[in-house]
């Protein structure tokens, strides 16, 4: 069967929208060709919460463990369930949003959430960044207490909080990455789902960079999907 692989995460660059307030990404050319050097090479700055990128359970509970430190299977996934719960502006995600999925949810590994707000980083990106959605910690808690076989969450907006509602995104990510469970959830934030057919997916790969010391790390996600079979026979 024909896989087609699609990238989920973005490229990283310097225009890239920020939490507001975290540094953007810093690109300078070290040697380059066109100046007389032998060599093109550049030296990257880039903040670990930058981009597309994972959280790793030490950003919001210190006693868990750093994202370079899980273990590999952390980071592909063969059951991955991409489910459509549009939110725009400041809307949040609610356990109701998620009740009418349990059955699915219950055999994913990686739950995905396209809100289709996305759309808003290209054309929006202050707005994107300050006022997207959110989860809220009620959402957060009924994932963590139902759903033991999901060992991540991918949203299409900059962050699992909203930056309008503070205190919720705090205690939706402490639930997220285990500060009340003996277990923890990690957390994939600013992907595009845009053109995923959900019927298609495969198999979803997110490699960070490991990097030892930091809690969390820009995230490289590819989807695999099942290729259109084509049928040249005549009729």
């Amino acid at each position: 069967e024909n896989m087609i692989y699609k990238r989920l995460s973005y490229p990283l660059n310097d225009k890239a929208p920020v939490w507001p307030g975290n540094p953007k990404m810093e690109i300078e050319p070290f040697t380059l060709i066109a100046k007389g050097d032998v060599a093109n090479q550049y030296q990257l700055k880039i903040f670990n919460h930058f981009g597309s990128h994972m959280d790793g359970p030490k950003h919001f509970n210190d006693k868990g463990p750093r994202l370079a430190e899980l273990p590999l299977e952390t980071f592909i996934y063969e059951k991955p369930l991409l489910l459509d719960i549009p939110k725009t502006f400041r809307e949040m995600v609610t356990a109701e949003d998620l009740r009418p999925f349990a059955s699915k949810i219950k055999d994913a590994d990686l739950l995905m959430i396209r809100s289709g707000f996305s759309a808003q980083r290209a054309n929006n990106p202050q707005r994107y960044a300050a006022e997207g959605p959110g989860f809220s910690a009620e959402a957060a808690k009924y994932v963590m207490d139902e759903f033991p076989g999901l060992k991540a969450v991918a949203l299409d907006w900059i962050s699992l909080a909203s930056y309008a509602h503070n205190e919720e995104g705090i205690l939706a990510h402490q639930y997220m990455l285990g500060m009340f469970h003996d277990r923890y959830v990690c957390i994939i934030e600013d992907l595009d789902f845009s053109g995923l057919d959900p019927e298609r997916l495969e198999k979803v790969f997110a490699m960070p960079l490991f990097i030892e010391g930091p809690d969390s790390c820009p995230v490289t996600v590819l989807a695999e999907m099942s290729g259109a079979v084509t049928d040249n026979s005549s009729p």
